[in-house]
């Protein structure tokens, strides 16, 4: 039974990635990156007069050598990510982003030569192959933006110092921070009687203490230290978007800063900005829901400090072997297919669910290949939102399983749909904590802390993009730190309206923020695979046990089909208001429900 399976909180074995990265394994990965580049550039003098069996016969060495070296930039990640202030896990990092621009310059001849071919003499070599098919159609979409080889290959290069090297930077600078807290005038001490240091993940988890000077103190104590720093790491930011406004508007001519992301997510500019507009149509029903928690928490007025304090008893623990059992359980009984790929990742050792110092904040779930079970980092430390991101980053890592049939180019979902699964995830486990209560106060204070959850998901991501969206043309214009961080404060205040108050600290929260500063705009796709995921929830509780197979088909995609043809299939218009209005309407439903408890 799952549910008697035990497991205890580790590192993650990144063996299966490669072995190491100083014995022959590693050497022979390299000389496989170099077999395929070659093979590959080999083909150059044949471009003009290429058939489709050539074409089929690219698609293979470029599927080899994008395989070596995914499994290359995963391992040197995932040993950064490990320990950031490691310098030899950094300097491999740097080795390993250098090698991949170097390889994407030589093989680069092939993308533009798919991009620049008349529509008529692509259709004619396209492969049987349906994977690579759709993926050089996909790629041909980029062809009002494809410059030329010498320019491409510049940006390239320029990128392992340029951008990816800022944010390493940024990284490896807010993962060194440690963080004071002191309650009420009272330093928090380590055993020796020393003032204890935190690190983020560690003062984070105060931010949804039962305590609310806790909280308070925690936030500020976080705040504090982002703010101290908030002039480099605004420079660092600062150079961020001019590099990617460089880049993407003035030298790829893509109509806004935000159009490059969208369109790698296969979903038209139209389509984010309904979402956005209606994210931001729907503040109210998050400021309402707010202003009931301030009662329901005998608070006189609620401030930024406090929107996720627990309702329920959050002096309880989840040990980890429990979290896991009652998440591989809950997977389980939604499928038993789902819990078997759940299951997966946690007995090949692929989780790092330790706190340690140095070690990368936050949680993510690693899609390597697809012939590799997915890995997951974690930093767990008991409490209940803890046992939620178990259940979200399973999610992703079902997800990537179910999409396994497909290529290394068409596995992975695109960044819209890659929320699905988990989000999906959190509301099983989150059903199923809900049917085993019968306490009403019980049930009433799990239903505020999982609208806090949401709004954490939706509300707040839709206005971090909104931010950026700011942010970015501001920055054009010459936005120094100081005005970006008074803008970032009129979004909060915009967002919680008179049911928050937001201190003037808070304007320094966006320089903690790792989305905006590495991926660009990608913050949207939490609201988009939110909104879905309840979407989709909410067909599951109508139709039960026959809705699985519909859900499980819309994973099994991957990025082999594009989002709208995807959720075309179950009904879905994603281009319209009124789909993610939809959305926003259980939520509401959510808040009157908790009302009425």
């Amino acid at each position: 039974m799952l549910s008697e399976v035990r497991f205890e909180k580790k590192r993650w074995n990144l063996k299966d990635v490669l072995p190491d990265h100083k014995g022959e394994e590693f050497e022979r990965t390299l000389a496989g990156v170099e077999k395929a580049a070659k093979s590959l550039e080999a083909l150059r003098p044949m471009l003009s007069n290429f058939t489709r069996q050539e074409v089929d016969e690219q698609m293979l060495w470029a599927e080899s050598l994008k395989r070596s070296m995914h499994r290359l930039r995963a391992y040197a990640s995932m040993l950064f990510a490990s320990d950031t202030g490691d310098e030899e896990a950094r300097a491999l990092l740097d080795r390993v982003v250098e090698l991949s621009a170097s390889i994407e310059n030589r093989v680069l001849f092939l993308e533009l030569f798919w991009i620049g071919l008349d529509d008529a003499r692509a259709e004619s070599i396209l492969p049987a192959n349906a994977d690579y098919a759709h993926y050089l159609k996909t790629l041909r979409k980029l062809r009002p933006h494809a410059l030329e080889e010498k320019v491409e290959q510049a940006i390239n290069i320029k990128n392992t110092t340029g951008f990816v090297g800022w944010v390493l930077h940024y990284e490896k600078l807010v993962s060194g921070f440690e963080f004071g807290l002191a309650v009420r005038g009272r330093p928090v001490l380590d055993p020796s009687g020393k003032p204890k240091r935190f690190t983020g993940s560690e003062i984070s988890k105060f931010f949804v203490s039962s305590d609310p000077d806790e909280r308070e103190a925690s936030y500020r104590s976080h705040l504090a230290t982002f703010g101290e720093k908030g002039p480099i790491i605004g420079d660092v930011y600062r150079t961020l978007v001019r590099d990617w406004r460089n880049e993407n508007v003035e030298l790829r001519k893509y109509k806004t800063p935000i159009s490059p992301r969208n369109l790698e997510n296969d979903v038209a500019d139209e389509t984010v900005e309904a979402l956005l507009s209606v994210c931001r149509k729907n503040a109210p029903v998050f400021q309402q829901f707010f202003e009931m928690k301030a009662k329901v928490l005998k608070m006189p007025a609620m401030a930024r400090y406090h929107i996720y304090a627990p309702v329920a008893d959050e002096g309880k623990k989840y040990s980890y072997p429990d979290a896991v059992s009652m998440v591989l359980t809950a997977y389980s009984d939604f499928d038993r297919r789902f819990g078997e790929l759940a299951y997966r990742v946690f007995d090949s050792d692929h989780v790092d669910s330790e706190e340690r110092k140095g070690k990368q904040s936050g949680a993510f779930c690693y899609a390597v290949s697809p012939d590799l079970v997915p890995y997951m980092h974690l930093n767990y430390s008991g409490t209940l939102r803890d046992v939620y991101t178990l259940a979200h980053e399973t999610g992703h890592a079902i997800h990537d399983q179910l999409a396994s049939k497909h290529s290394v180019f068409t596995y992975s979902p695109t960044l819209v749909m890659a929320e699905t699964a988990s989000v999906f995830g959190e509301m099983v486990l989150f059903d199923r904590f809900m049917r085993s209560e019968s306490d009403p106060a019980i049930k009433k204070a799990m239903l505020i802390d999982k609208i806090s959850s949401t709004y954490a998901t939706i509300g707040r991501q839709a206005y971090f993009v909104i931010f950026e969206k700011d942010a970015h043309e501001m920055v054009s214009k010459g936005a120094t730190t100081p005005e970006l961080c008074s803008v970032y404060l009129a979004n909060l205040r915009e967002q919680f309206g008179e049911s928050v108050e937001v201190p003037d600290e808070f304007r320094w929260e966006w320089t903690a923020i790792p989305h905006i500063f590495h991926t660009p705009f990608y913050c949207y796709s939490y609201a988009f695979g939110n909104l879905l995921s309840l979407a989709l929830y909410d067909a599951y509780t109508r139709e039960g046990k026959d809705f699985v197979p519909k859900y499980e088909k819309i994973l099994s995609y991957g990025s082999a089909a594009s989002p709208p043809d995807i959720l075309a299939e179950v009904g879905v218009d994603i281009s319209s208001e009124s789909f993610w209005q939809a959305g926003f309407d259980v939520i509401r439903r959510m808040v009157d429900e908790a009302a009425r408890l």
